[in-house]
Protein backbone atom coordinates (compact mmCIF):
# COMPACT_ATOMS: atom_id res chain seq x y z
CA UNK A 1 0.00 0.00 0.00
CA UNK A 2 1.09 3.53 -0.69
CA UNK A 3 0.07 6.64 1.25
CA UNK A 4 -1.60 9.17 -0.98
CA UNK A 5 -3.76 11.51 1.13
CA UNK A 6 -4.06 12.78 4.67
CA UNK A 7 -7.43 12.57 6.42
CA UNK A 8 -8.42 15.87 8.05
CA UNK A 9 -11.39 16.95 10.17
CA UNK A 10 -12.70 20.46 10.82
CA UNK A 11 -13.00 20.79 14.59
CA UNK A 12 -14.00 24.37 15.18
CA UNK A 13 -13.23 27.95 14.27
CA UNK A 14 -10.83 30.66 15.39
CA UNK A 15 -10.20 34.31 14.61
CA UNK A 16 -6.87 35.13 12.98
CA UNK A 17 -4.73 38.21 13.63
CA UNK A 18 -6.66 40.12 10.91
CA UNK A 19 -10.01 39.42 12.59
CA UNK A 20 -11.11 36.86 9.98
CA UNK A 21 -12.86 33.70 11.14
CA UNK A 22 -11.07 30.54 9.95
CA UNK A 23 -11.66 26.81 10.29
CA UNK A 24 -9.50 24.83 12.72
CA UNK A 25 -8.25 21.53 11.27
CA UNK A 26 -6.76 18.39 12.77
CA UNK A 27 -5.17 15.49 10.87
CA UNK A 28 -6.86 12.27 12.02
CA UNK A 29 -5.28 9.67 9.72
CA UNK A 30 -3.97 8.70 6.29
CA UNK A 31 -5.51 7.26 3.14
CA UNK A 32 -3.70 4.55 1.19
CA UNK A 33 -4.02 3.08 -2.31
CA UNK A 34 -3.73 -0.70 -2.45
CA UNK A 35 -2.21 -2.67 -5.30
CA UNK A 36 -5.73 -3.40 -6.64
CA UNK A 37 -6.39 0.41 -6.74
CA UNK A 38 -8.88 0.29 -3.85
CA UNK A 39 -8.59 2.92 -1.11
CA UNK A 40 -8.08 2.18 2.58
CA UNK A 41 -8.20 4.74 5.40
CA UNK A 42 -6.29 4.39 8.66
CA UNK A 43 -7.88 6.55 11.36
CA UNK A 44 -5.50 7.39 14.23
CA UNK A 45 -7.88 9.61 16.17
CA UNK A 46 -11.48 10.76 15.93
CA UNK A 47 -12.69 14.16 17.11
CA UNK A 48 -15.71 14.26 19.39
CA UNK A 49 -17.88 17.09 20.58
CA UNK A 50 -20.36 19.55 19.14
CA UNK A 51 -17.84 21.30 16.86
CA UNK A 52 -17.16 18.10 14.82
CA UNK A 53 -19.69 17.68 12.01
CA UNK A 54 -18.78 14.06 11.23
CA UNK A 55 -17.21 14.95 7.88
CA UNK A 56 -13.63 13.96 7.06
CA UNK A 57 -11.70 15.47 4.15
CA UNK A 58 -8.81 14.11 2.08
CA UNK A 59 -5.91 16.44 1.25
CA UNK A 60 -2.66 15.87 -0.63
CA UNK A 61 0.20 14.83 1.64
CA UNK A 62 2.41 17.68 0.43
CA UNK A 63 -0.33 20.32 0.45
CA UNK A 64 0.75 23.34 2.44
CA UNK A 65 -1.92 24.01 5.08
CA UNK A 66 -0.08 26.89 6.76
CA UNK A 67 -2.36 29.69 7.80
CA UNK A 68 -5.23 27.31 8.52
CA UNK A 69 -4.55 27.15 12.24
CA UNK A 70 -3.39 29.82 14.62
CA UNK A 71 0.31 29.94 15.28
CA UNK A 72 1.29 28.59 18.65
CA UNK A 73 3.24 30.96 20.84
CA UNK A 74 6.73 29.87 21.74
CA UNK A 75 7.15 29.04 25.41
CA UNK A 76 8.66 31.79 27.53
CA UNK A 77 12.32 31.24 28.30
CA UNK A 78 13.11 30.04 31.80
CA UNK A 79 14.35 32.80 34.09
CA UNK A 80 18.06 32.91 34.82
CA UNK A 81 19.08 31.53 38.22
CA UNK A 82 19.82 35.00 39.59
CA UNK A 83 16.34 36.20 38.56
CA UNK A 84 14.46 33.86 40.88
CA UNK A 85 13.63 34.43 44.53
CA UNK A 86 13.89 30.97 46.03
CA UNK A 87 13.58 30.68 49.81
CA UNK A 88 16.18 27.87 49.96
Amino acid sequence: MKQFKKVVATVGKYTDANGQEKNRYVTVGRAFIRDDKSVSIKVDSMPVGPEFSGWLNLYDLDEDRQGQAPARAAPAPAPAAEDTDLPF
